[in-house]
């Protein structure tokens, strides 16, 4: 198959529409419909079903655009090895990651890894759960690092791990150093908590549910970072994954309040790309990096918490 068909089908495929895929391509749209009628026969079938709203791949346009994105992305990898090849190793990688893997330990491992290789070049992207999947399996990024509680189609798990949640708060909350605490104990005081799109606010809603308990937080968000910001003031408890405030938690900022139930917040973390792709080997060497990094007994476990040993 042609590949200029086949780039522009995959960009009508991802756009659902042949003016947004010529204006995307900088290429007359009669040129893009040309190729998609030659595809369909040369394969002998439909590729889209063309409805009212825009353009929808049938299933034998499905199977195509998972071809094209393979091709597409073996061919930037083969450029890109090239390109390392040509400038003393240096490679870009791009990383889809939740917001909460963004504030603190994405950061701490981008950095750690540049000291030991420099030339390495990184483009973060911020999503939420689902949207580090779809990223993943769209090809947008190289490597997806998020919290997951259900199993995700079109992914490679690369590494994965149970880890709990705590709730969060300012050092001097008076519920730090009294040891393990039960949800029903945070609720008599301000919680503040993120929208439900966020993973862990499934799964605090369903034990709260399963438990009777009901929460009515001060303060809703999208943001992580403002929730954090608040319970550092004294305003509120937050929660959140150990891994995702433990810059905070060592440098005194915050604390943690561990639950009677240790595993009532449990959601998986996970490493992910791209199912059948093949990555390059720079790429490879940061998620061997990661997960060097996350095998480490303290990297997802506090090493102590107030007023008892872990």
């Amino acid at each position: 198959m042609n590949q200029s068909a086949l780039r522009y089908f995959l960009e009508v495929a991802r756009t659902g529409s042949v003016n947004a895929a010529a204006e995307r391509l900088r290429v007359a749209a009669s040129a893009v419909s040309r190729q998609i009628a030659k595809l369909e026969d040369e394969l002998g079938t439909s590729l889209f079903e063309r409805r009212p709203r825009g353009m929808v791949p049938t299933q034998a346009g499905r199977v195509l655009a998972s071809y094209a994105q393979r091709t597409a992305l073996e061919s930037d990898q083969i450029v890109n090895e090239i390109r390392e090849l040509n400038s003393a190793g240096r490679g870009l990688i791009r990383l889809g990651i939740t917001e909460g893997l963004a504030v603190s330990f994405i950061p701490e491992m981008i950095h750690a890894f540049r000291l030991e290789r420099p030339q390495f070049l990184f483009d973060i992207r911020v999503f939420s759960p689902a949207g580090v999947v779809k990223a993943v399996q769209e090809g947008e990024v190289d490597v997806g690092v998020t919290f997951s509680v259900t199993p995700e189609g079109g992914v490679k798990i690369q590494w994965q791990r149970s880890v709990p949640s705590y709730a969060i708060a300012s050092p001097d909350h008076p519920l730090v150093g009294r040891g393990r605490v039960e949800v029903s104990d945070l609720v008599k005081y301000p919680v503040a908590i993120l929208d439900d799109a966020a993973t862990i606010r499934r799964v605090l809603d369903m034990y709260c549910a399963s438990k009777g308990v009901t929460l009515e937080p001060v303060a809703t968000s999208t943001n992580i970072a403002s929730l954090l910001a608040l319970c550092g003031l004294g305003g509120a408890i937050t929660f959140s994954a150990y891994i995702s405030v433990r810059m905070a938690v060592r440098d005194g900022t915050l604390a943690i309040i561990p639950f009677s139930e240790s595993r009532i917040l449990e959601r998986n973390l996970q490493i992910q790309t791209m199912l059948g792709r093949t990555l390059t080997q720079s790429t490879m060497d940061f998620i061997r990096f990661l997960v060097s990094e996350l095998e480490r007994p303290d990297a997802t476990y506090p090493s102590s918490l107030p007023g008892e040993a872990v």
